[in-house]
């Protein structure tokens, strides 16, 4: 995989360079043997739109949360990150044969997780190492989000459990925005967000032969 060498080629050229080196060497984390740190600085935006983007954390929405223990759903509300393209769950963007629902996934405080861990007997140094993988990117079904600047929480994002939710509604909580939407990410963590949802969709090659074998 060459996202780190190729990466300018993927990136608009409004981003500036210490953005796009930040960038790479995040992406390194998943093809070389050399991890480390990523720098968080500035992944948040301190500004907001008016409208939801891709990537917006936002609060308390509506999931169908699986019960082991009784094979059914429970409905519950997460707090989740907006998975699908800006436009297509602009309010502007009116659709008649073809409504866009919105796609999200559920955020989970870092601290709940880890202390739930804790409760289901894992232990402490298990846990940490555990955590340490997630801040550097390394668990391909998990994003990490690092503490913001609104509410001081760590999240974690899980790409396994995403979820469709109603564009309309969504929308209708545009003239509550500003309690709805957590924050939204910066140019570096959105893209981060972008290139991190990738790679757990589409890892190449994948492999697995896809062609029929003839005898």
């Amino acid at each position: 995989m060459a996202f780190g060498e190729n990466l300018d080629l993927l990136l608009p050229s409004y981003l500036v360079d210490p953005e796009k080196s930040r960038l790479r060497n995040s992406l390194l984390q998943f093809v070389t043997k050399d991890k480390g740190e990523i720098n968080y600085s500035d992944f948040y935006r301190d500004f907001d739109y008016s409208y939801f983007l891709q990537s917006d954390l936002v609060r308390e929405i509506r999931f169908a949360d699986w019960d082991d223990n009784s094979a059914t759903y429970d409905k519950v509300y997460t707090h989740a990150i907006i998975i699908s393209n800006t436009c297509d769950i602009s309010f502007e963007n009116k659709r008649g044969l073809n409504t866009k629902q919105c796609l999200l996934a559920p955020i989970l405080d870092f601290d709940d997780y880890k202390a739930n861990l804790i409760s289901k007997g894992y232990t402490e140094e298990k846990v940490k190492e555990f955590s340490k993988n997630v801040r550097e990117q390394l668990s391909s079904n998990i994003f990490y989000l690092p503490s913001n600047h609104k509410d001081k929480k760590e999240y974690i994002v899980l790409l396994d459990n995403i979820f469709w939710f109603p564009t309309a509604e969504l929308n209708s909580y545009l003239d509550e925005i500003n309690q709805t939407k957590i924050t939204s990410l910066s140019h570096f963590g959105f893209y981060l967000f972008i290139l991190k949802l990738s790679y757990h969709l589409s890892r190449l090659p994948e492999q697995c032969d896809r062609e029929i074998v003839t005898t």
